[in-house]
């Protein structure tokens, strides 16, 4: 399938995508307005893992456990209850805490409904963990400077008391050099044991520091003026994508399942048959002034008229005109095609055996009192039944009354008979029967004419009504009838529109209003 023949499906179908469109986008916009805005505020902490300027693989694999310890204890339930506490919440909102790849960050994300909560709730969790990162990472016990300070406080009296002693011992006379001996170890000994404490004590004391040092706030948590959810623009434009791509699934499942045929081609390719006349779509102006000289209708039904002519070798005298549905166009190109015979001189008739639902007499605007039925039944004389149109060389047959049998009358030798007659005083006999497939009443008439002309309308005709008519016709086994194709409203016909629309606009100033007007049979008949 062409690029083109996409599009025409497109174009055809583009109201199951309007308002597949339609129907999504309220329905996203409806869902879009209903959902509470949801405010994200994020904090980002720096977590110093080594104080040093270079870093070996054991410092980055300590870096990292103390980043995933660090997200851990973010939300670890002691401290979002330390965080329920501060803010007086009962119900805390969402709190997310992960690590920036390939930094020493982490992101603390809050989500409230409230710009300004979120804000303040992730500025206090990073506020909670930097105070408490000590005591935290510790796990609550005491630390090895408290220990230190106790051991430090422990000892400063014994250190005292040993100094007392020895300066005691120095200042007694007379002097005991054993005792001051003993004294002055045991003071060098309480002076080692404080030294190493305090030395220690240094060292922990500036491990904490740097520790305290550890967690600080790069970037604080800000009130955010637009929600974080519901993206209202990005909902919209996937609602308008969506929509657009269900609506182009459906028009080809619609089309799929449509068996309705919109190309002239594919009209051509089911029946297996070229068209002998391509009639385009007009406006009903034009369909209703039949000899409006230069018009695309009267033109197209000209040009079938001379094409009939010009493969009337074998003298085909009787045309049925025919259809496989009812609404294909069937009376009102029998009744220009009469018209455009006639303006070619030849002496045209034009019967009306649809006695179902007869067209003929309201498009040539003439009585039906008596007619086609009433001569088969001898109620009336063919020459008091025909009756003669507006139109020089276009006679008239129209249905008459309604039979009880309407197969039986129109398969009659009555029938036989009448065309005969009509053969020999017209040059063209066109018979406007009812549609194939709606009735049976045709099957009686298709042995007595010398060719059919199957008029098919573009858009509204369906592939398995004229594949049935292919069986039907096929039944009745006749070589020395021909059938041809007329395509009622073609596609591309507006190209010429221009050209016919000056012409046209001078004629009809010219018509005589008290000719009648000739109406497509899709009028409805009362």
């Amino acid at each position: 399938m062409e690029l083109k023949n996409y599009i025409d499906i497109i174009l055809r179908r583009k109201w199951a995508i309007v308002l597949t469109v339609v129907v999504t986008m309220i329905v996203v916009v409806i869902g879009t307005q209903l959902q509470t805005p949801i405010y994200r505020s994020s904090a980002t902490l720096r977590i110093a893992a080594s104080a040093g300027g270079q870093v070996n693989y054991s410092d980055y694999m300590y870096s990292t456990r103390l980043l995933n310890t660090y997200v851990e204890i973010a939300t670890s339930q002691p401290v979002l209850a330390e965080l329920a506490k501060r803010l007086n919440m009962s119900q805390l909102p969402v709190v997310k805490a992960e690590i920036i790849p390939n930094t020493e960050l982490i992101k603390i994300t809050v989500d409230d409904t409230s710009s300004k909560r979120a804000a303040k709730t992730a500025n206090t969790l990073a506020d909670i963990l930097i105070v408490q990162s000590s005591e935290l990472y510790t796990g609550g016990g005491k630390s090895s400077l408290d220990v230190l300070s106790e051991q430090l406080t422990q000892i400063q009296p014994n250190l005292d008391q040993a100094r007392r002693e020895y300066e005691k011992l120095i200042a007694q006379t007379p002097a005991a050099p054993e005792k001051v001996e003993a004294a002055r170890q045991s003071l060098q000994l309480q002076q080692n044991t404080y030294a190493t404490l305090l030395a220690q004590y240094n060292q922990a004391q500036y491990r904490q520091e740097i520790q305290a040092s550890m967690a600080t706030v790069i970037e604080p948590a800000t009130a955010q003026q637009f929600p974080y959810k519901p993206k209202t623009l990005l909902n919209y434009a996937l609602g308008l994508l969506v929509g657009l791509v269900g609506g182009m699934g459906l028009v080809f499942v619609f089309e799929n399942l449509d068996t309705t045929l919109y190309t002239t081609e594919g009209i051509e390719t089911v029946t297996e048959l070229n068209a002998l006349a391509k009639i385009p779509k007009a406006h009903k102006k034009q369909i209703n002034i039949i000899n409006e000289n230069y018009s695309q209708l009267t033109d197209a039904f000209r040009n079938l008229a001379i094409n009939i002519q010009a493969t009337d070798q074998k003298k085909k005298k009787v045309l049925l005109i025919m259809s496989a549905e009812p609404r294909q166009g069937k009376s009102m190109s029998a009744s220009h095609l009469a018209v455009s015979l006639a303006e070619f001189g030849k002496n045209v008739v034009i019967v009306d055996c649809d006695v179902r639902l007869p067209k003929l007499h309201v498009l040539f605007d003439l009585p039906n009192e008596r007619g086609l039925t009433d001569v088969l039944d001898k109620k009336v004389s063919l020459k008091d039944a025909l009756r003669m149109s507006s139109f020089d060389g276009v006679s008239v047959l129209t249905s008459g009354s309604l039979p009880p049998n309407p197969p039986k009358l129109l398969g009659s030798p009555q029938m036989v008979n009448l065309i005969d007659e009509l053969k020999r005083q017209f040059d063209y006999v066109l018979l406007d029967t009812p549609a194939l497939l709606a009735t049976a009443d045709i099957t009686g008439v298709v042995p007595n004419v010398d060719s059919l002309l199957l008029v098919v309308r573009r858009g509204y005709a369906r592939r398995e009504a004229l594949q049935a008519v292919k069986r039907v016709l096929a039944g009745f086994r006749f070589r020395d009838k021909s059938v041809d194709l007329i395509v009622n409203q073609v596609e591309g016909s507006k190209n010429y529109d221009y050209y016919h629309h000056r012409r046209s606009s001078n004629f009809s100033a010219t018509r005589d209003e008290h000719e009648p007007l000739i109406i497509s049979d899709e009028t409805k008949v009362n």
